[in-house]
C-alpha cells in the first residue's frame, strides 16, 4: 500500500481510535487489489467474507428486483461499505460494483469480528458507523416519500455542487441510467426532469450540469436539514 493510502486508511473514523495492535492485525490479513470498471465485487445473498475499503475509484451499491436494478448509494474513497453484513456475519442485502478503475482493500470478515470482540474502542466506532449508515438510509427513504423525481434530482445536483463549492458546475461520473437509478426514476423520466430544471437555473451539456442560478435551484428544490444535511 502506498504511504499516503495508509495514512488515509488509518485516518478513517472506523480505524482512527483502535489499538495499534488491533490495526496491525487487520492490515496483516488484508489484501489490496486493483479492479477495472464494471466488476461485481459483492452479490446480494452471498455471505460476507470481507470488509471492503475503497482506497481509490468509485463503487455503486445497488439491488436487482424483478429484473430491474435500483441504486442504493455511491461510495467514494476512502470509505468502507456494507459493514453491517460483516459485523453481523450475515449475507449481503445489496450488490456492489465498480464504476471506475478502483483500488480496494479486502479485510477478512472473521478478523474484523475477532477484533470487534476484544477492542472496545473499535466496537464503539463500529456502532457509530452503523448508526450513521442507518440515518443515511432513513434520509434517503424520506426523500423518496416526500419528493417527486425532479425534486430529488434537483437536490442531488445541489449535494454534488456542495462537494466543490468553487465549481459552478458538476460532471456526472457515470451514465444517465445509473443516475436515474440512484434518484429512483427511469432514464426517460430523468431526461424529462433535466429538461424541466432548465427553467430553474440549470443548463445541461452532456454529462456536465451547469448551475447558473443556485438561488433559483434551491428555491425549487427546498433542501431540508433532516434529509439533505450529511452532518445531521
Amino acid at each position: 500500500m502506498r504511504p499516503h493510502e495508509l495514512t488515509q486508511l488509518t485516518a478513517l473514523p472506523l480505524f482512527s481510535e483502535m489499538e495499534e495492535e488491533s490495526l496491525a492485525s487487520l492490515l496483516d490479513a488484508a489484501l489490496l487489489q486493483q479492479f477495472p470498471t464494471g466488476v461485481i465485487l459483492i452479490r446480494e445473498g452471498d455471505h460476507a467474507d470481507f470488509l471492503h475499503v475503497l482506497v481509490e475509484g468509485l463503487v455503486e451499491i445497488f439491488t436487482e428486483q424483478n429484473g430491474v436494478e435500483w441504486g442504493i448509494s455511491l461510495v467514494n474513497p476512502v470509505s468502507t461499505f456494507i459493514l453491517a453484513a460483516v459485523v453481523s456475519d450475515q449475507p449481503y442485502l445489496n450488490s456492489a460494483r465498480t464504476l471506475a478503475n478502483s483500488r480496494i482493500l479486502l479485510i477478512p470478515a472473521q478478523r474484523v469480528r475477532a477484533i470487534f470482540d476484544r477492542d472496545v474502542a473499535f466496537a464503539r466506532i463500529v456502532a457509530r458507523e452503523l448508526a450513521l449508515a442507518y440515518r443515511s438510509s432513513v434520509k434517503k427513504l424520506k426523500g423518496y416519500m416526500a419528493r417527486s423525481s425532479v425534486e430529488r434530482l434537483a437536490n442531488w445536483i445541489l449535494a454534488e455542487a456542495r462537494k466543490d463549492a468553487a465549481q459552478g458546475n458538476i460532471v456526472v461520473p457515470f451514465d444517465r441510467g445509473t443516475l436515474a437509478s440512484h434518484i429512483g426514476t427511469t432514464r426517460e423520466n430523468l431526461s424529462r426532469s433535466l429538461a424541466l430544471l432548465t427553467d430553474h437555473g440549470v443548463r445541461i451539456r452532456g454529462r456536465e450540469i451547469v448551475i447558473d442560478a443556485k438561488d433559483q435551484l434551491e428555491a425549487f428544490a427546498r433542501p431540508q436539514r433532516f434529509i439533505d444535511d450529511p452532518t445531521s
